[in-house]
């Protein structure tokens, strides 16, 4: 009896950390906004940032989205001179960026996007061709699997995300601050970019001290898009008599949403100020509750985000805390003339030429029928354009036949096989090879890179040989 007992505790248990965990659905619906925010910004579809942050994030559950707001894994790579966390990923205690906010996040990821050679082709296509998108990412090498494509595509359709790349601005004309109907009968607006404090208070003939005292804010706290601002004393009451904790509230958006002043929501739920409730427990806004009904706390600060504030980046320049819409990075293409061939030199292999002339993997091995990208030999020849092999007295001849549409058919259907080398493919470890780019080049995991060459661990070294295919 006794362990059934603790076997039905444990269960309940799982099932209420469970519970806790945000879903797909909550994700979506809390951050839509934001993502058509930055698709008008940067071009970037707003069902691709959506999706691929479901993906990456685990919908928002994920350690570094919780505690770094970082929901689409980016390291600290580059020129980042914002705050950092560490987690393990490809190697123990990586790198990875920290932001102040979720929109700072997505702003950052299509900045990625937008710098990157390999992620060019993409904003040439209609922010609503979502599925050319996700090829086109998987192409790229953004992450490796090989069906990474497939994955977003699904999440995409499942969830209709494909409706937000049509959707309008939130909030309507930035220009003109919009007017809500009133909280708990008390007139409020809605932050719209570059408004602050000072701004909000000069535009409604009011203080400063005003804004800050009447929506809770701290001396050194500042307004963000998007936020609820009160031009009124709120309410001793709030507009509903209970609410229930979610992932990602305290009790100062709690007291935001319902228009009850923050001291007052305390009070009523014998709280101490400055602490807050587990999500999950139900807060009070009307009536006092007794004191046999106590809140239960949320820990101030999990253990681990103490290592965090160790690694704050000290080069950061004054370490801004706000990622405001600032003007998206220019695309900038390359307009050097490509050669028709590459001649393989000491140390090269397949990524390293695709990254100098800026082509895919993918083509490289449509493009030369024969390579084996495992075994390249100083002076073999890789041809860098599509047809750069074929004999001019062969192209003319098919010039004559507009075959175009057919080709292209046919080679969407062999791509596979044109990539496919018969038996198991061997990659000799070269300097600069990390375990990382192996498995992005030949499109593996780690745990396959493990498995077939028997590894007790991911420590590689120069000149080893390792199957990288079946």
């Amino acid at each position: 009896m006794r362990s059934l007992f603790i076997l039905i505790t444990l269960c309940s248990s799982i099932l209420l950390l469970a519970e806790e965990k945000q879903s797909p659905q909550e994700y979506i619906e809390k951050y839509k906004d934001l993502a058509v925010i930055e698709m008008y910004r940067s071009g970037v579809p707003a069902s691709i940032t959506l999706a691929q942050g479901i993906l990456e994030s685990n919908s928002g559950n994920s350690r570094l989205a919780i505690y770094a707001n970082n929901h689409f894994g980016i390291k600290c790579k580059g020129d980042w001179t914002g705050n950092v966390i560490y987690a393990d990923d490809d190697a123990p205690d990586e790198c990875f960026r920290a932001y102040p906010s979720v929109l700072a996040s997505f702003q950052d990821h299509s900045e990625f996007l937008r710098a990157n050679w390999r992620y060019h082709e993409l904003f040439e296509l209609q922010t609503t061709d979502y599925v050319g998108w996700c090829k086109g990412l998987r192409k790229a090498g953004y992450a490796t699997n090989p069906k990474y494509d497939v994955i977003l595509i699904n999440l995409i359709d499942r969830y209709e995300l494909h409706q937000y790349d049509l959707a309008p601005m939130p909030g309507g004309n930035p220009a003109e601050p919009m007017i809500s109907q009133s909280v708990n009968n008390v007139p409020v607006i809605i932050a719209d970019k570059g408004q602050t404090v000072s701004s909000i208070a000069s535009q409604n003939d009011l203080r400063d001290r005003h804004i800050r005292k009447w929506n809770d804010l701290p001396n050194d706290a500042e307004i963000e898009e998007g936020d609820m601002v009160y031009l009124k004393p709120k309410r001793r009451r709030g507009a509903e008599e209970q609410h229930t904790v979610v992932k990602g509230e305290d009790m100062h958006s709690i007291s935001q949403q319902y228009g009850i002043k923050l001291k007052h929501l305390y009070r009523k739920n014998r709280m101490d100020r400055g602490t807050e409730p587990v999500v999950g427990e139900v807060i009070y806004m009307q009536k006092k509750r007794s004191r046999e009904d106590t809140v239960e706390l949320a820990s101030p600060e999990p253990k681990w985000e103490e290592k965090e504030e160790e690694f704050v980046n000290p080069y950061a320049p004054g370490n801004e805390d706000k990622l405001d819409m600032r003007e998206p990075t220019p695309i900038v293409k390359d307009t050097g003339d490509i050669p028709d061939y590459h001649t393989v030199q000491k140390g090269d292999n397949i990524y390293r030429i695709a990254e100098r002339y800026h082509v895919f993997e993918e083509d490289l091995l449509k493009w030369n029928k024969d390579l084996n990208p495992n075994h390249l030999s100083i002076g073999q020849v890789i041809y860098l354009k599509p047809n750069a092999n074929v004999p001019e007295e062969q192209l003319a001849k098919e010039d004559q036949v507009d075959t175009t549409e057919k080709l292209n058919e046919e080679e969407m259907k062999s791509l596979q096989e044109d990539i496919t080398v018969s038996g198991p493919v061997y990659h000799k470890v070269v300097k600069g090879d990390t375990v990382y780019n192996i498995c992005k080049r030949y499109g593996i995991s780690q745990d396959q890179l493990k498995a077939w060459n028997k590894l007790d661990s991911l420590t590689i070294y120069l000149g080893q040989s390792l199957q990288v295919s079946e």
